[in-house]
């Protein structure tokens, strides 16, 4: 494993240092002083040399020193650093000048911009020169990775973390994660050889055309419905009437040939013929009329049934909502009296402070003045912290309360539309049962065609016809244009009947089309819900692979964990990669001092990884009592209030300024 130490470190007028040298030997240093003496400047100077960046990875920063806020003119900004790379030693330099030239027909030199020199081991070089060396000696983004406990979990993307940890812990085979678990096994055989991402493209692909035809498949099957005459009409007695009608005219039609043939017995006949014809049309007249109005009463029955059966539809779905909705309100308010009960227990905390009252190098008590101090600056710290932490959860329950009163409306609305549904399920049930007793009466109020007068009336005009028949030998031309007459009103009868036969003809091929639909509606259901099973099993895989990766992830780790998937309300997996330690998340209650020794396990492992160890620099060192091992160099940089210029202390040389 390749070895990089910080040997020595020299600043001059960078960033506010105007001369300050630190001797490491390659050993681990721990820096101290007050807010502002230049602590991190150092790091920041580490990094600019290396890399032309500073500690918080922006290139563009000031390295020049200020007075009274405008920068010093004319000093050279320079940074030089002894490097211990497996014991060899390595000088890198690196100086940021003005350029002053004097123009023709000037004496005085003017302002002209800035030039950067490069040297290693005292040989200029030029910038591509220089990176380039560098470049073999440590890669930029795995140093900076190696070199601050912070820079990982606060500087890179997440994605980018995603990724570094999955090439640290390796690839999981699908046979691994099928062989995991056996109820995966049918997924396996599902895909056949496509990548997961592909079966997961397609079945969602099916499954959103799957859902657009199942809503159109209803609408269809309504547009067929209008279209089909509330009237269904009788077509094999349309049909019977229209051949008896031909017959009749080819009776009447061969009548008056007997007619002018001299036949008067024949012509008479015809209109004999023609009052049993006026009989049938009565009789089919009078039982019709009744008949019409049972179909019509049947019809509109079957109306306000599909009416009651949408209402009730309806009203199941907004009881469904309100039902979400309302566990949705009870999550609301667990959360708002768990807020109130972390709010009562932070509002319980009081101040305690034990304050040290002796120095801690000489041993001589400290004055009171200097005690009370102390005390009383950690208790506005106390404070401070104390009611920011109880704005946050009055904000929180803030929040809370008015998504509460937007839930509450909501159950509020679907209530008041449950009971309006209710009522209008009641009243178009009364309808019904209305409608029902008037079928029933009409059923049994069909007309006895026998008691009828008119009917009464044609029998017994047949009947004497059938005793004028002698009569018509007379009136043999009279009869035939009569004869005539009727053979016409006939053909526009039976005209008439052949447009009704058309018209309701269509009506068993619509409902033909409406039964296929409602078959290929409950085909498409089922499968629905196979691809809905097929996307649960590959969810399914998705866990395990999570599972197996987390665990690998967690083996290359002493303390740091990973969540690198969250699971969404609709039960899908999404990406993500949070650093957590004991189950708090890094980003969101993680204190300092684990939020570093979390840094320095995870530089720990992606050192062994790359195969360097490199200066590790540990800003606001104060935070942590005890570091998490490392065979890394460490260079702490501890917050001192006492030591207004810096002091650094190395195992090597106890204390040197």
């Amino acid at each position: 494993m390749k070895q990089v130490r910080v040997n020595r470190l020299t600043l001059t007028n960078f960033k506010g240092v105007k001369s300050f040298s630190i001797d490491m030997n390659g050993s681990d240093a721990f820096i101290y002083g007050d807010n502002a003496t230049g602590k991190t400047t150092l790091f920041d100077a580490f990094l600019w040399l290396l890399f032309d960046k500073d500690s918080q990875n922006k290139k563009d920063f000031e390295i020049k020193t200020l007075q009274d806020g405008v920068a010093i003119p004319m000093l050279d900004h320079e940074v030089e650093c002894e490097l211990l790379v497996d014991n060899q030693l390595i000088k890198l330099g690196k100086v940021y000048r003005e350029k002053y030239t004097k123009t023709r027909g000037s004496a005085k030199e003017e302002f002209s911009g800035h030039e950067t020199n490069y040297f290693i081991d005292g040989t200029p070089l030029k910038k591509t020169e220089y990176s380039k060396r560098i470049q073999l000696l440590m890669e930029e983004e795995h140093f900076k990775l190696l070199t601050s406990p912070t820079y990982f979990n606060e500087q890179v993307k997440w994605q980018d973390r995603r990724k570094i940890l999955l090439e640290v812990c390796g690839d999981v085979s699908e046979d691994d994660i099928f062989a995991s678990n056996k109820e995966l096994q049918g997924l396996k055989l599902i895909l056949r050889g496509k990548t997961l991402d592909d079966f997961k493209a397609t079945v969602n692909s099916r499954r959103k055309a799957i859902n657009e035809e199942l809503k159109r498949i209803p609408i269809r099957i309504n547009e067929i419905q209008k279209s089909i005459p509330e009237d269904e009409g009788n077509l094999p007695e349309l049909r019977t009437e229209v051949d008896n009608l031909d017959s009749e005219i080819e009776d009447l039609q061969a009548q008056v040939g007997s007619i002018k043939n001299g036949n008067a017995v024949l012509a008479k006949k015809g209109e004999v013929q023609k009052v049993k014809m006026e009989i049938q049309n009565l009789k089919r007249d009078l039982e019709s009329g009744s008949k019409d109005e049972v179909y019509r009463l049947r019809a509109k029955l079957q109306e306000e049934q599909s009416h009651l059966q949408t209402f009730k539809s309806r009203k199941l779905s907004a009881e469904n909502q309100q039902q979400y909705k309302q566990d949705q309100l009870q999550r609301v308010e667990k959360t708002l009296i768990d807020l109130r009960n972390r709010w009562q227990e932070r509002n319980k905390e009081v101040f305690t402070h034990e304050v040290a009252c002796e120095c801690p190098s000489c041993g001589q008590e400290l004055p009171e003045e200097k005690v009370q101090s102390a005390k009383e600056k950690a208790l506005a710290q106390f404070n401070a912290r104390k009611s920011t932490d109880l704005g946050n959860i009055q904000e929180d329950g803030k929040r809370g309360s008015t998504e509460k009163k937007k839930y509450e409306d909501e159950v509020a609305r679907l209530q008041k539309e449950i009971d309006d549904l209710s009522g209008l399920i009641a009243d178009k049930e009364k309808v019904i049962d209305e409608i029902k007793t008037e079928l029933l009466e009409t059923e049994n109020a069909v007309k006895d065609i026998y008691k009828d007068s008119k009917y009464l009336e044609l029998t017994d005009f047949r009947e004497n016809l059938l005793g004028d028949i002698a009569d018509l030998n007379e009136r043999a031309e009279d009869a035939a244009g009569d004869i005539g007459d009727e053979i016409a009103e006939k053909k526009a009868k039976r005209s008439e009947l052949n447009e009704e036969i058309a018209r309701y003809a269509n009506v068993g091929a619509l409902k033909k089309r409406i039964q296929d639909l409602m078959e290929q509606e409950e085909q498409l259901a089922a499968e629905y819900e196979k691809l809905e099973h097929h996307l649960f099993l590959s969810e399914e895989f998705t866990r395990a692979k999570v599972s197996i990766i987390e665990d690998k992830i967690a083996a290359k780790f002493k303390y740091a964990r990973f969540k690198l998937f969250e699971t969404q309300i609709n039960g899908g997996l999404q990406e993500v990669c949070e650093t957590t330690f004991e189950g708090v998340p890094y980003g969101s209650g993680l204190n300092n001092a684990a939020k570093i020794n979390i840094g320095l396990d995870i530089i720990n492992t992606l050192s062994e990884f790359h195969g360097i160890q490199a200066p590790i620099f540990v800003d606001n060192a104060e935070a942590v009592t005890q570091l998490a091992d490392t065979d890394s160099q460490l260079i702490s940089l501890i917050v001192s209030e006492k030591d207004k210029s810096l002091r650094i202390e190395t195992p090597n040389l106890e204390e040197a300024i």
